[in-house]
């Protein structure tokens, strides 16, 4: 049987993909519009993730060097 946090974070991706698909069919969102959306998410996604990969090694920079 599967853990409890992998059928949440599976149930989550579903629901994601749900509520894309009702956007889509809906309010006639264009796939265009949300292939530029994921662009974006994904370039702001990747900024964070390099911003804290900077301050986490200038903090570890700052802790070794008063050693």
């Amino acid at each position: 049987m599967a853990k409890k946090s992998r059928r949440s974070f599976i149930t989550s991706v579903l629901a994601c993909i749900a509520f894309v698909a009702a956007a889509v069919w809906s309010w006639d969102l264009p796939f265009a519009d949300i292939a530029s959306y994921l662009v974006l998410l994904l370039v702001f996604l990747l900024v964070i993730i390099v911003a804290a990969l900077g301050f986490g090694a200038l903090l570890n920079w700052l802790r070794g060097r008063k050693k």
